[in-house]
């Protein structure tokens, strides 16, 4: 079985400008900072057999989609892979932009998290991995991860999706308080976690899990892309898209409804709960966090809303979060009360304009279709996959992927 991790690196190349991603690492403060070393060694002590093929994919994005670094980035992201026992693949802005070129796939982006997730999808494909993993570059596996993980896809070969926790601080549980009592942001998350891995001893379908710890067969990668444009949270909007598309069909993209592809089942086993140690807080600027998720979930709402065969009810079965989120049929009714909470602990000022253009893209999201739009965007995907995944771009894949040094072992 051939099996690739895909780890996404940010690095802040412009420290003075603002970036998409929360905690990018500073490229000048690379060899002292960065989280990526301490990944790898974990991969170091993966328990794999002689059958299988391992190969690590690294998309390394500096922010501000710039490419005037990219030379020094795989510089330092090359001398992490110094004596490496696995095969890796190294990518860039600019590599991904001269795969856009070469492919016509508009798919192939830097833009932000969305788009280069849906990289870790397409390059993998192209390349035929057979099962692909997503983490991030603050995340450490536990040496059974694929051990499990095969034991897992033998007994469920009718799944394609499966998503596990994180661990931080010794602990699954996520005991951070609810930053405002009319915003229950992180409880739900909580209870979540209870019921699919506290409570659970076996996968179990959901609509909750992490970008950051995903394992998938390829099938799923050829037909499911993360919604575009997402600022943040693109893990839990694929998840809901793709549920969407189980629910309803794509008849755009010649999918009938309850296509067992598009379900996702969260797994509670201790052997694939990665450990997760990133170097700083996304929240610090509660404001700017609040506006992001804010529009994150707005974005999510106009996808939801819109289509008709998942229900709330059937929502909060699936996910507690998503649905305290997400679950609502006016959403300017649930963030009323919101806002109202934000004025007795912050100046109108700084408020004002944030509610304004919030309300307004409620508005635009409410007047748009969202759910035709991902349809119409998983049919241009699809077909896409369907004329890339060919000998000529395996090879250039390849040769975008090692042209700072060769890597070493299999």
């Amino acid at each position: 079985m051939n099996f690739a991790i895909v780890i996404n690196v940010y690095i802040d190349v412009n420290e003075t400008h603002p970036n998409p991603f929360d905690h990018p690492t500073s490229l000048i403060r690379f060899e002292n900072e960065n989280t990526f070393m301490t990944t790898l060694e974990s991969i170091r002590k993966l328990k794999t057999e002689t059958t299988d093929s391992l190969r690590i994919y690294t998309v390394a994005s500096a922010t501000q989609q710039s490419s005037e670094f990219d030379e020094l980035i795989r510089e330092k992201i090359s001398e992490c892979f110094k004596d490496f026992p696995y095969n890796w693949l190294l990518f860039t802005n600019s590599d991904i932009r001269l795969l856009r070129e070469k492919t016509g796939s508009a798919f192939l982006s830097e833009k932000g998290y969305p788009e280069l997730r849906n990289v870790g999808f397409i390059l993998p494909s192209i390349m035929g991995e057979d099962i692909i993993i997503q983490i991030d570059d603050d995340e450490l596996l536990r040496p059974e991860y694929i051990v499990k993980l095969k034991e897992v896809l033998a007994e469920h070969p009718d799944k394609y999706l499966f998503t596990a926790p994180y661990e931080k601080n010794g602990t699954v549980r996520i005991k951070t308080e609810d930053p405002l009592k009319s915003w229950k942001k992180f409880s739900p998350m909580d209870r979540d976690m209870v019921r699919f891995y506290v409570e659970s001893d076996k996968a179990k379908e959901s609509l909750f899990g992490f970008g950051g710890n995903m394992a998938l067969r390829r099938e799923f990668a050829e037909t499911v892309h993360y919604p575009l444009n997402i600022p943040r949270g693109e893990d839990f909007s694929m998840l809901l898209a793709s549920r969407l598309v189980y629910e309803n069909g794509n008849a755009l993209a010649g999918i009938e409804k309850e296509n067992k592809i598009f379900r996702s089942f969260f797994l509670p086993f201790e052997e694939m709960t990665i450990i997760h140690r990133p170097p700083s807080e996304a929240k610090k600027d509660f404001l700017n966090y609040f506006e992001n998720n804010m529009n994150r979930f707005i974005m999510e709402w106009g996808i939801f809303i819109k289509q008709k065969g998942l229900t709330i009810s059937k929502m909060n079965e699936l996910s507690y979060y998503i649905k305290e989120m997400i679950g609502y049929e006016d959403f300017k009714e649930y963030i009323r009360p919101v806002f109202d909470e934000l004025y007795e602990q912050y100046p109108s000022d700084q408020l004002d304009e944030m509610k304004s253009r919030l309300f307004s893209l409620i508005d635009n999201v409410a007047e748009s279709d969202r759910w035709e739009e991902y349809k119409a965007e998983q049919k241009q995907y699809i077909e896409s996959m369907k004329r890339i995944k060919t000998e000529e771009f395996k090879a250039q894949v390849l040769e975008y992927g090692s042209r700072t040094a060769v890597a070493s072992g299999d």
